[in-house]
């Protein structure tokens, strides 16, 4: 009885471990991937503002104050690039309809957190995210008449994400595409969030909730290879955190929420993972990895 009890309990854990896929967080595998591989040179961030049922509408204020926010942010990341010696030229553009409209697309459930959030296997969250995210750019390519392309090889499921960046790609004459969704969560409570930036499934991108510079700042360089030091979904470890804290307490992969850009700055850390620095000093390394993660 007992040996058949034990047959159960291992052919169940086998079926659920071939149902999910577990993996050490090892933030390395987030650098010079998918389309937001080096922050250097030319690189282009397109944004595109989204209403939902929930959020804040966007009015001709919000979205002319939150332009500016990004080129303040875009400003700084480039300051910081020329502090390190970086050759950096950030190009902007946005999808705006006539008369300030904005696409409409509701969330899988309601806010960024809950359409993430959908219990211990993330991977019904993402998909639905990315979904999310194809349907708003199958809106803006009605109207900015993308044209077919082959495609990023590097993409192993192209979708309509992908063929705006290859199209944007062409346009502006660059490498990466930093590829934004804008919510307007500004009297919310909420996250914000980047997609796909630790593979090539699909095309990363980050949805922004606030229109904070140092918020909009640390959204673009999360694709290009570091998660914010903060508690999420893709930093779990307390001990790990706290160490983060004490080395680097005005780096902008802190807790930036409300705080002024000019303030804060790119530390060792953040600029070994965006590729600024080949090296990383050897007490910091165990801060590579983290807690196992079930996709």
């Amino acid at each position: 009885m007992k040996l058949l009890t034990k047959l159960s309990l291992l052919i169940f854990i086998i079926i659920l471990l071939t149902g999910s896929s577990f993996k050490r967080i090892d933030y390395r595998e987030g650098m010079y991937k998918n389309v937001c591989k080096d922050l250097r040179n030319n690189i282009l961030i397109y944004f595109i503002f989204v209403d939902s049922k929930i959020t804040s509408p966007w009015t001709e204020f919000d979205i002319q104050s939150t332009i500016d926010s990004m080129r303040i942010a875009i400003r700084w990341i480039e300051g910081q690039a020329k502090k390190n010696d970086v050759q950096l030229n950030i190009i902007s553009d946005y999808f705006i309809g006539e008369r300030y409209t904005t696409v409409r697309k509701n969330l899988p459930n309601e806010t960024v957190l809950g359409s993430f959030n959908t219990g211990s296997n993330l991977a019904k969250g993402l998909g639905e995210l990315n979904s999310w995210a194809d349907n708003i750019v199958k809106r803006v390519g009605a109207e900015v008449h993308i044209v077919e392309k082959d495609g990023i090889p590097e993409i192993q499921n192209p979708k309509n994400k992908e063929r705006l960046v290859a199209h944007l790609r062409d346009e502006k004459q660059v490498e990466s595409v930093v590829l934004l969704y804008l919510m307007n969560n500004y009297y919310r409570d909420d996250i914000s969030l980047p997609v796909n930036h630790m593979g090539t499934d699909d095309v990363e991108f980050a949805i922004v909730s606030y229109k904070y510079p140092a918020v909009i700042a640390q959204n673009i360089l999360n694709l290009f290879g570091v998660s914010d030091f903060s508690k999420s979904v893709y930093r779990r470890n307390e001990k790990k955190i706290k160490l983060l804290t004490e080395y680097f307490p005005g780096d902008i992969m802190q807790d930036v929420y409300a705080k002024n850009i000019n303030d804060l700055e790119i530390g060792q850390y953040t600029k070994y993972l965006i590729g600024w620095s080949t090296e990383l000093d050897p007490r910091y390394h165990s801060l590579l990895t983290d807690k196992i993660i079930n996709y």
